[in-house]
């Protein structure tokens, strides 16, 4: 697709407006919010007006705003949708935190101001060194309500990385959805929504229910909610860590450093990994790509339009990781999300050959490549309407689309040092690791752009 739509022709869409025209008694939907989607918006008014009873929740800042053009008209339109917004506020006055707590133990990179995260991989002989920060300082940002899920008649779920907006169900992005018909699935998305529409708690305000696994037809299904049910320690990470064959991964952030540590064990003991990432999430300042890539691992950056939306990944032909969260701290620590663990053959089969298509369809000079998300190199991003790369520019007003588009500043550096007589890697054994020698302040490259915050997870 060239660009955004309005329309509702893919099946990411049509598997929902199914869903909800089949509704006979129930809708609960928590949702990001909604962009130009006429057909959903249609259908949910439809089922109300049947007689379903319809609830929602949605995604505002502390100042009640809503990144989706159309969230207003959905809340509005239906009632009953409720919002993070106080949940936000309650938060932000209780947190005393710095995420990456205290004081770096690397130098800090040049030209940074943001939180210094410390890196240092094992790589056998030798270690993967490397200090990542933002060149801007971090605004204290809200957490956000980044679930995308129905239930209907409290026995189908529709789940995934898919927005409900002209970019993501319309079809311009690359998403995953999932559709299981499950009471008891069901349930627990139900005490999920529940916690956030009746009791307003969101975020790190919510608690668990515990551990919640159930055998379906052709799966059996873990389910972990975020932050309350640690996703990524006791979901995501246990099952790389038991990979023995192949890993393919396709991601929008990949910025969760202990993930990719992970990744690398995996890459070390001879399992195949692959990983295709969005190349908004690759020009993040926290983005992990490029040490994987240094560490032998084949990454490449797509060089579409349309974003790399998904959250997922197959393990070994018999797991299948989707949902909502990003391989992010904010998606592990802060957000709501929800995130699925499949064990499946027949799923995880799937899964492997799509990824097989994609990575074909990828030329193999984005193995090294990290294409302008907004540049005549990514499909139609020069004439989709989006502001892509989020610096405030779209289209031919961006420089990137220009005749001589000005080069992209350099992703921080990372670098090999010998082991020598040490057991294991310590960011502390280098203390050049974190940084090359600066050039003089007047060429400075330009601040990378803003793509880790609330915005870059709308899209």
């Amino acid at each position: 697709r060239p660009a955004p739509a309005d329309s509702c022709d893919v099946a990411l869409c049509s598997s929902l407006v199914e869903l909800i025209d089949s509704a006979q008694h129930s809708i609960d939907n928590a949702i990001y919010g909604m962009r130009n989607q006429s057909r959903v918006l249609a259908a949910l008014v439809a089922a109300k007006q049947r007689g379903v009873k319809e609830r929602g929740v949605v995604d505002r800042d502390r100042e009640g705003k809503n990144y989706y053009t159309s969230t207003d008209r959905l809340v509005e339109t239906l009632g009953g949708i409720e919002s993070d917004q106080k949940a936000d506020q309650k938060i932000a006055k209780q947190r005393a935190r710095d995420d990456f707590g205290g004081e770096p133990r690397c130098e800090r990179p040049y030209g940074t101001q943001g939180p210094v995260q410390c890196l240092a991989y094992d790589l056998g002989d030798s270690c993967l060194l490397a200090a990542h920060a933002s060149h801007e300082q971090l605004a204290g940002s809200d957490a956000i309500m980044h679930d995308k899920f129905f239930v209907v008649d409290a026995a189908a779920v529709w789940t995934g990385s898919t927005n409900v907006s002209d970019s993501c169900s319309g079809g311009y992005n690359a998403n995953l959805v999932v559709v299981a018909r499950s009471a008891e699935l069901a349930r627990w998305y139900t005490e999920e929504f529940e916690q956030m529409w009746r009791g307003g708690e969101f975020h790190t305000l919510k608690s668990s229910s515990g551990h919640k696994q159930v055998e379906l037809a052709n799966a059996t299904v873990e389910l972990r909610f975020s932050p309350q049910d640690d996703p990524v320690r006791f979901g995501v990470r246990p099952l790389i860590k038991q990979a023995r064959q192949r890993i393919d991964i396709a991601v929008f952030f990949l910025t969760h450093k202990h993930i990719v540590d992970d990744l690398i064990a995996a890459h070390r003991r001879g399992v195949k990994v692959r990983v295709v990432m969005d190349s908004t999430g690759a020009r993040n300042e926290y983005s992990k790509h490029e040490l994987l890539r240094a560490a032998g691992i084949p990454v490449k950056v797509e060089a579409w339009g349309g974003k790399m939306h998904m959250k997922s990944a197959a393990i070994d032909g018999a797991h299948v990781i989707a949902g909502s969260m990003n391989w992010t701290s904010a998606g592990e620590y802060s957000n709501d999300e929800n995130t699925l663990l499949i064990h499946s053959d027949e799923l995880a089969g799937q899964y492997h050959r799509f990824f097989d298509e994609l990575w074909a369809a990828l030329p193999d000079d984005l193995l090294t490549a990290n294409p302008d998300p907004e540049s005549r190199r990514s499909g139609t991003s020069c004439s989709d309407g989006v502001d892509n790369d989020y610096d405030g520019e779209k289209d031919a007003d961006d420089p990137g689309c220009g005749e001589a588009p000005p080069e992209l500043p350099p992703l921080l550096p990372w670098r090999v040092v010998p082991k020598g007589d040490r057991m294991t890697c310590d960011v502390g054994m280098d203390g050049e690791a974190s940084r090359r020698s600066p050039p003089p302040p007047s060429t400075m490259p330009p601040a990378s752009p803003k793509v880790g915050g609330r915005e870059a997870e709308a899209d």
